[in-house]
């Protein structure tokens, strides 16, 4: 925390005393007119790549030529400690900011209305070349995901603008993994049919520059068998020299001599960090890093299909990670690329800049996403919708629905591949079909608009929201209904149960509707890349029509329930009060309880006995920060219990778990105090503590007097 608001501290000085002494004027690029830039032809080949994209950007957006001219130049590009350093410095702008700073980049306005663009190192200037093309409106995901540049009549930038970025970690990559069900097959079919690779380079080349704009310079090939014809595909791995791009392997050499690898800590497939980085980890010169998924393969449950990895999970458990020491390697599992696109952007933006992302906070984060990629006019609406979504698929990811597993040895007794039920009351299934059914409602609703006033975005808008939305909502139909009808309860009041299982198959049929047009669009540019069932599973087939006798569950009446961050009081050793993580866990309001720490909720009930009071609680399955995860609870006073709910990966509790992303904790307490207000309070014993829902209710195993 210190180091993160001492960074702060001296970053608002250093711009705070240059913006005082610098005057500038406005810096204007009209539509239709030559732009000059200054670069020499000495630059590093990243920045010839940078500079090429520019040229793409500025005839997109202003229809203006990009010429390079050391004479009269418009715009000046260079990298400091080498030639261009007086031409540089002639410009006026401080650039004693950039000195030690790997990665480094000042954009500026100089006093005679021309733009700077000097970095610290090659990857540096490339970067701000790159921010000029965010700046100029152009999405990192201009060709992945459609997001066509917006036509301007002049850019511009204000006197006296400045920005100085580097980045907080320093290699910033990237993991493609499982791709026989779409980067594969559409590389292979569609974008460079015919190619006898697994990816051809002009596949790669559009990897590499999407890699660019995203600012992220490490790439880890598929680790399947196929991955070695990746690296013996002719130029790939030249052209990832040119986009600034590492391998894998070649992370050792960019190391210096004596230092360490940095290996890396891993979640578990599922969004959870396995191991945090140790004091004495933190010491190693090679520093730490991790590698996180965004997709998985494997037991209990692939989620293959659809981009539903919890951006509030990955801010949660990714912060943890950068301050417990993990900010050398950070590597992203982005399975196929699509439909991840959001996860993507958020981890390089908080591998970039984490304290940017800590202040717009997620929720923010991906109203810019959309207003960067569609239009800012429904930005807000369309982030609600998608943390609907998210928040939805959370409780229950569409993959996991049909309740089966996968890769999992059969005991005799146990057939995983059976549909099962869900063990949900018919008031929760119901609940959660409303909210879909107008979850679907509010984005055909936003599609229309989008379609009516933003046409050239639309394609995007299917994508990034429309399709991820719409696929789930048609999931959760498809198995909650059939759940209702095989009880024999129909969905509404005009439908039978007959009707209620003809829903559940028009649900289904809406899936492969809804992916065959995202495979459609731009005439067929995208056809092969998204499949609506990954390695063909039980949960992505019509669901078998059977009856079952057995009453489903009901739910056990609560005296008081609470969120994580639903609490009355909160204390550091200092008094500070914590804060949640807004949209975290199935509550959206889970809270991170810093060892030391401790929450208070408090309640009012009248008991007629003296008995033990029932606490259920719900953590997230996080692994220990420490040696363990354990918290006390105390009811009115009394004396704390201790509790722990550590797992071991791949046992079955922790398959339990991450289904449910959840733990639970029951913990059964003596009442001393039978009227008034009553306070439970829970401490964390161990830092990675995060409570997210909180059940209180009456022991029903005794009966009061």
């Amino acid at each position: 925390m210190l180091r993160r608001t001492l960074k702060t501290f001296v970053t608002t000085c250093v711009v705070a005393m240059i913006a005082l002494t610098t005057k500038a004027s406005a810096f204007v690029l009209p539509s239709y007119q030559q732009v000059v830039i200054d670069v020499e032809d000495s630059e590093n080949a990243v920045v010839k790549t940078a500079v090429t994209l520019l040229e793409s950007d500025l005839a997109r957006v202003l229809q203006a030529p990009l010429r390079v001219n050391s004479h009269k130049a418009q715009i000046v590009v260079g990298t400091l400690n080498g030639t261009a350093d007086k031409r540089l410095l002639r410009t006026g702008v401080d650039l004693s900011w950039l000195i030690n700073r790997p990665q480094a980049f000042v954009l500026a306005t100089t006093k005679d209305g021309r733009l700077l663009i000097a970095g610290s190192d090659a990857l540096g200037t490339a970067y701000g070349i790159i921010e000029l093309t965010r700046l100029l409106g152009v999405s990192p995901w201009e060709w992945w995901a459609d997001a066509d540049p917006e036509a301007k009549t002049e850019f511009r930038l204000d006197e006296g603008f400045v920005t100085r970025q580097a980045p907080d970690v320093r290699y910033r990559g990237i993991c493609l993994s499982n791709l026989e069900w779409g980067l594969q097959v559409w590389a292979n079919a569609t974008f460079e049919p015919g190619t006898p690779y697994f990816i051809g380079s002009r596949t790669a080349a559009r990897i590499f520059e999407l890699m660019l704009r995203l600012r992220a310079n490490l790439f880890w090939p598929p680790t399947s068998e196929e991955a070695n014809a990746f690296f013996v595909t002719p130029d790939c791995q030249a052209i990832a020299r040119n986009y600034g791009i590492l391998y894998g392997k070649d992370l050792a050499q960019a190391l210096p001599t004596g230092y360490d690898q940095p290996l890396m800590s891993e979640d578990d497939g599922f969004g959870y960090i396995k191991h945090f980085a140790t004091h004495e980890e933190t010491q190693r010169i090679g520093g730490n890093g991790v590698l996180y998924h965004t997709v998985y393969k494997g037991a209990p449950h692939d989620y293959l299909w659809l981009g539903t990895a919890s951006p509030f999970l990955m801010y949660q458990q990714l912060t943890e990670a950068y301050y417990h020491g993990a900010f050398r390697t950070w590597v992203l599992d982005i399975g196929d690329i699509k439909p991840r696109e959001y996860q993507l952007s958020l981890f390089m933006d908080l591998a970039w800049d984490i304290e940017s992302v800590e202040r717009m906070s997620v929720g923010r984060h991906i109203e810019e996403f959309i207003a960067q990629n569609v239009s800012r006019d429904i930005a807000r609406l369309s982030s609600i919708y998608l943390k609907e979504h998210y928040h939805l698929s959370f409780q229950r990811k569409p993959e996991h629905l049909a309740c089966t597993r996968t890769d999992e040895v059969a005991d005799g007794l146990t057939n995983w591949n059976a549909v099962r039920d869900l063990p949900w009351s018919e008031k929760r299934i119901r609940h959660r079909l409303g909210r879909y059914d107008q979850l679907q409602r509010n984005v055909r609703w936003i599609a229309d608009s989008v379609r009516r006033t933003h046409p050239n975005r639309y394609d995007a808008f299917y994508q990034l929201v429309e399709y991820p939305i719409l696929s789930a909502a048609a999931q959760n139909d498809k198995y909650l209904l059939a759940q209702l009808a095989r009880h024999g309860k129909a969905y509404l009041q005009r439908d039978n149960v007959q009707s209620t299982w003809r829903r559940s198959d028009e649900a289904h049929n809406l899936v492969q509707t809804l992916t065959l047009q995202y495979n459609s669009q731009r005439g067929g540019k995208w056809q092969g890349m998204i499949s609506s069932n990954p390695r063909a599973l039980t949960v992505f087939q019509p669901v078998p029509r059977f009856q079952d006798a057995t009453p489903l569950p009901t739910d056990l009446p609560n005296i008081a329930t609470f969120y994580g961050a639903s609490y009355n009081a909160s204390s550091f050793s200092g008094g500070s009060i914590l804060d949640p993580v807004l949209g975290l866990g199935a509550s959206i309001r889970a809270m991170p309880v810093p060892k030391d720490c401790n929450i208070t909720y408090k309640f009012a009930h009248t008991f007629t006995a003296a008995q033990t009071l029932e606490v259920e609680i719900h953590m997230l399955p996080t692994h220990s920060i420490e040696a363990q995860q354990r918290f006390m609870l105390s009811l009115d006073g009394g004396a704390p219990q201790t509790f722990t709910y550590d797992t071991s990966v791949g046992s079955e509790q922790w398959k339990q778990n991450v289904l449910q992303n959840y733990a639970v904790v029951i913990a059964h307490l003596p009442i001393t105090q039978l009227k008034g207000d009553h306070e439970l309070k829970l401490s964390a014993l161990d830092d990675g503590v995060v409570v997210d829902e909180v059940f209180v209710r009456k022991n029903i195993n005794v009966v009061e007097n």
